[in-house]
């Protein structure tokens, strides 16, 4: 495995259940000799993304923190939504999800609490979540091309099956585009109890970014509250797609400008 690649794979090895990582660990679990263990730790320390802890091994290191605060800063989705998740969360009562896809897996970039301090909700800033589960993640695989949804098929199928999905392709390529030609989903408890999810997928161009969710407490939820929920969050979902649109336009009017002679 070259080095770079390597290296990569060592920082996609932290986890909460493992904050820090050994040596010879990775010994093991990567089959390579101590040298290069050593080799990239050092690269990895010198870089500022690992930190050396005494007589423990490595943790992630400050720079994660200083390019976590230029993505909150300069992400183009996070631009392209400004106020417009406290708006919707201020309109809808709900808890507000800006999420991306990212590696097979829904992540939480941005997050904006509702009115109702008692609902909990699952997903958060950072936190890695399935795609088969709740419609946040639902409204995404929906909207996955045909090659990347059969391939999730073939290594995933248990998977998908065990969240509730067909175990027939043909039936789940039916249930799914169903749910992409509705333009939204609507879940109720798949991933936390007492509460309904309302989402729309987001999309810069033809390139599918993420999804744009409400989470409310499923008791006192009406039809009228419904619809009217569904009607904001696919507005918003919108003008957060048409500032992207803005941002494709000025880069494409820039990019038009410096290459004139």
């Amino acid at each position: 495995m070259p080095s770079t690649n390597r290296m990569l794979r060592i920082l996609g090895l932290f986890a909460l259940d493992r904050p820090v990582i050994s040596p010879e660990w990775l010994m093991e679990e990567l089959g390579v000799s101590r040298a290069s263990v050593y080799r990239d730790l050092g690269q990895l320390t010198r870089a500022g993304m690992l930190e050396r802890v005494a007589d423990r091994g490595y943790v992630l290191g400050p720079m994660v923190v200083e390019l976590d605060r230029q993505i909150r800063l300069t992400d183009p989705l996070l631009e392209a939504a400004q106020e417009l998740p406290g708006k919707l969360a201020d309109e809808t009562g709900g808890t507000i999800l800006l999420c991306r896809f990212h590696a097979n897996k829904v992540m939480c970039i941005h997050q904006v609490n509702g009115q109702n301090p008692a609902l909990s909700v699952s997903y958060e800033r950072g936190r890695a979540m399935p795609l088969y589960r709740g419609a946040t993640s639902k409204i995404i695989l929906a909207c996955l091309p045909a090659a990347q949804l059969k391939q999730l098929w073939a290594s995933e199928r248990q998977t998908l099956v065990a969240a509730g999905l067909p175990d027939d392709y043909a039936q789940l390529v039916e249930v799914l585009a169903a749910l992409r030609q509705t333009g939204y989903c609507v879940t109720a408890g798949e991933v936390d109890p007492d509460a309904v999810g309302f989402a729309v997928a987001l999309r810069d161009g033809e390139q599918l970014l993420g999804s744009l969710s409400v989470v409310m407490p499923a008791a006192p939820l009406t039809a009228a509250q419904r619809k009217t929920t569904l009607s904001r969050l696919q507005s918003a979902a919108g003008r957060i797609e048409g500032r992207l649109q803005d941002q494709r336009d000025k880069a494409r009017a820039q990019k038009s400008k410096t290459e004139t002679p």
